[in-house]
């Protein structure tokens, strides 16, 4: 890694607005340590850019320039998952043991990545590196919206593993209103359906992550949260089996140029059309 953590970018004074764009899965990079002696199979190396969040940058990677600000994390989610509770992992005789919590150590079959078991130890040291500072960073930067506007609105933005998300196009995740005022939501699945997609909220397993659950305290803290999930397959030309026989060979899967054009005008309407309705919203 050669740049600074986390990534942040900061719009221009003029343009700026309370909204707030969290995007934890943008990260395709691996440790600096980490190289191809490490994994038990060579094709493990594809895992860092396989885990990441599909295109996230081509969608959220740009709308500081549209008065949001971004905040983002080059390092995949193997190694540090933020969008996980900083404990979400298994210890099994003394050594980290993790498919799909704040690292992953193992395939959802429970085939070990790495060649060498992760510690303790060494976890701690890579949660105070990469995970301590992206929370610390969330924290300040919601601090400063809501100190300048009175009130602010976090963006949790993802795009979701067809495998996963099935056929639903685009998910909203508010825990259940929990975090998050539903005219905010419903402004959000109202531009996404007008330009032509299929949108549901609070599916299971997409109701909000940990980040959306943390910050999202529309009543104590005036600060709203929403996550946005965009189904992956709407991303790419390749099938879901396409793209795995293609990540593991090493190569990036072929863009639908169309939809993520079309995604990107929703994101730019979200983000201009929100303060207002984040306003109208914290005037009640």
């Amino acid at each position: 890694m050669d740049r600074a953590f986390p990534i942040v970018r900061h719009p221009a004074p003029d343009r700026r607005t309370p909204v707030l764009v969290s995007v934890p899965h943008y990260g395709t990079e691996a440790l600096p340590h980490i190289t191809r002696e490490d994994y038990v199979e060579p094709r493990f190396e594809t895992f860092a850019y396989g885990f990441a969040d599909t295109f996230a940058s081509d969608l959220y990677g740009d709308l500081h320039e549209h008065g949001a600000t971004v905040l983002a994390t080059p390092v995949s989610r193997m190694f540090v998952d933020v969008n996980r509770r900083r404990d979400d992992f298994e210890l099994h005789e003394g050594e980290v043991r993790s498919r799909r919590g704040v690292v992953r150590t193992h395939t959802m079959r429970e085939v070990a990545i790495f060649a060498r078991p992760l510690g303790v130890a060494e976890l701690e040291e890579r949660l105070r590196a990469l995970y301590d500072p992206y929370y610390a960073t969330l924290e300040r930067l919601l601090g400063d919206l809501q100190q300048t506007y009175g009130h602010a609105l976090l963006l949790d933005g993802h795009t979701g593993s067809p495998r996963r998300m099935h056929d639903h196009q685009v998910i909203i995740g508010t825990r259940h209103d929990a975090t998050c005022d539903a005219r905010l939501a419903m402004a959000v699945g109202d531009i996404f359906g007008r330009h032509g997609f299929e949108v549901h909220q609070n599916v299971s397993g997409y109701t909000g992550g940990n980040i959306v659950a943390t910050y999202g305290h529309p009543q104590a803290r005036r600060v709203h949260a929403l996550q946005l999930e965009i189904n992956a397959s709407l991303l790419m030309t390749t099938s879901r089996e396409e793209y795995i026989a293609h990540i593991t060979r090493g190569g990036v899967p072929e863009k639908a140029e169309a939809n993520i054009v079309r995604v990107r005008a929703c994101l730019l309407e979200v983000v201009g059309a929100l303060p207002a309705v984040l306003a109208a919203v914290c005037e009640v």
